[in-house]
């Protein structure tokens, strides 16, 4: 069996699947890092508040900016090529564990896997952070089996470039906390390997801390601004999701009454993860030990993150969102994979229309997930192509709608646009306001509360200009229609 080539032709496939559902510049902290990584280019970066100390997210973005120039091909190129990397990663562990066969069916599910191909091209640090604590784990388990230490070192420092995305890259360690517990419990044996594990990423933080300090004067800039954003309380009215059923219901596809949602179609995994819980208790009933260590993997990260704490003062429950599951995306995907390897053998015609039926599936929700999101951003486009337009002034607006202005006009006018925050009516004179630009003019209110009262009742000197409309249709950008007024 040539796998080489069918490796090749699934990344391929990965590939062209990536780049018909492109995503691009879209409505979360992706408008941050396309700013921060602008100010590496132009020397004005500094390690502030919280976004901006995901450093292995703004540096990688700043570096294709550079050789590429600003546009959405180049901001989504690291996350676009570390997904391919996941792809070769899922296939890798696979191989190492069980075979050729059991690697290919994994790339071949994470080639179609929706939370993989929907981040691909999103700006975002969820794909880059399943790719380095998947290379930790690889780098762990050759370091385990060769027993090298060099091996073992690599693992630390790929754990520390994935807390350097996010202090969730910090949760590989509940897993070697937890492999090495069992080894000690029923091996008797101290493990002294994971020391070198602790090595490798110490020298990640001794480096993080210099360049800190360097910088800002404050070696421990992360502990002091990163970790105390996530003990903060007060965050938990209007950002900090924490309810218990939250992963559950989507892994599952159930609605609040926990009945499965036949008719659901932005789900990102539908029968998925029935089918890895029934793997997960398959496996271990065939004695098929190889797949412990991902059983492992798999359930002491997500118990974490369904249980654990995020605030070091204080039990506040993990923040939850969809797109923090990528973590589990290459111990999902090869659990449900040494499975089906297990059906190929005995059972082939079933194997087949299983896979068949889960490429299938994902492949559905991949086309309707996408059209959700790339309605997010047609009326921001649409203003931006207005704007063009018009006489040139400065433009006030909402700080998502400024930062995508920013970005689309390459960062070269950032003097011209504005966010209305603590503006007075007075300053928005000969200017233009864009109101309704977003969704969350309509469903975040803490948005608005410091915008100028002229802003929802608007003088007689508030001239309309244009009314967007696009042709989005999903909810709930379907439910307001941006204007551009002109204060004179």
């Amino acid at each position: 069996m040539n796998w080489k080539l069918f490796l090749f032709l699934i990344l391929l496939l990965g590939l062209i699947l990536r780049i018909k559902f492109f995503i691009g510049l879209n409505w979360s902290d992706d408008v941050g890092y396309v700013y921060l990584a602008n100010q590496v280019l132009d020397g004005t970066f500094k390690p502030s508040y919280m976004a901006s100390l995901r450093l292995m997210m703004i540096f990688p973005l700043a570096f294709f900016f550079y050789l590429f120039g600003i546009s959405n091909f180049s901001a989504a190129l690291y996350p676009l090529i570390l997904s391919l990397g996941n792809i070769v990663l899922t296939f890798l562990i696979g191989k190492l564990l069980f075979n050729e066969k059991a690697g290919l069916i994994g790339a071949l599910l994470m080639a179609f896997y929706p939370l993989d191909v929907n981040y691909a091209t999103w700006i975002m640090p969820d794909v880059p952070i399943t790719f380095f604590t998947g290379l930790s784990v690889f780098m762990f388990l050759i370091g385990e089996k060769k027993n090298s230490r060099k091996f073992l070192l690599l693992s630390g420092i790929f754990a520390g470039l994935a807390y350097l995305l996010k202090l969730s890259g910090l949760l590989v360690f509940v897993f070697f906390v937890s492999y090495y517990s069992f080894v000690f419990l029923f091996k008797r044996k101290i493990p002294s390997n994971f020391l070198f594990i602790l090595l490798g990423y110490l020298i990640v933080f001794l480096v993080e801390g210099s360049y800190y300090y360097l910088t800002t004067k404050d070696f421990f800039l992360q502990f002091n601004v990163g970790f105390k954003y996530f003990a903060e309380r007060e965050r938990l009215k209007y950002e900090f999701l924490t309810d218990l059923t939250y992963y559950p219901k989507i892994m599952f596809n159930l609605d609040n009454n926990f009945s499965f949602q036949f008719k659901n179609y932005y789900t990102y995994f539908g029968i998925f993860y029935y089918l890895v819980v029934f793997s997960i208790i398959f496996l271990p009933i065939k004695k098929v030990k190889n797949s412990y260590v991902l059983i492992l993997w798999f359930l002491s990260i997500f118990l974490y993150m369904q249980f654990g704490p995020m605030s070091y003062k204080e039990y506040i429950p993990m923040h939850r969102l969809d797109r923090h599951l990528t973590i589990l995306s290459i111990p999902s995907i090869l659990i449900l994979s040494a499975f089906l390897e297990i059906l190929r053998k005995r059972v082939k015609f079933l194997f087949i229309v299983t896979l068949v039926f889960l490429c299938g599936s994902f492949l559905f929700y991949i086309k309707n997930i996408y059209k959700l999101q790339i309605d997010a951003t047609k009326d921001t486009k649409l203003i931006f192509e207005e704007l063009k337009k018009l006489p040139e002034k400065t433009v006030y607006s909402d700080g998502g709608t400024i930062g995508h202005l920013m970005f689309y006009s390459k960062f070269r006018k950032n003097h011209l646009y504005k966010p209305l925050d603590f503006r007075s009516c007075e300053e928005l004179k000969d200017s233009y306001v864009i109101v309704n630009a977003t969704r969350g003019w309509i469903e975040f209110s803490p948005m608005l509360k410091n915008y100028p009262l002229c802003v929802f009742e608007r003088p007689n000197n508030w001239i309309l200009l244009k009314t967007i409309k696009s042709d989005a249709t999903s909810y709930p950008y379907n439910l307001f229609d941006p204007q551009i007024f002109y204060v004179s």
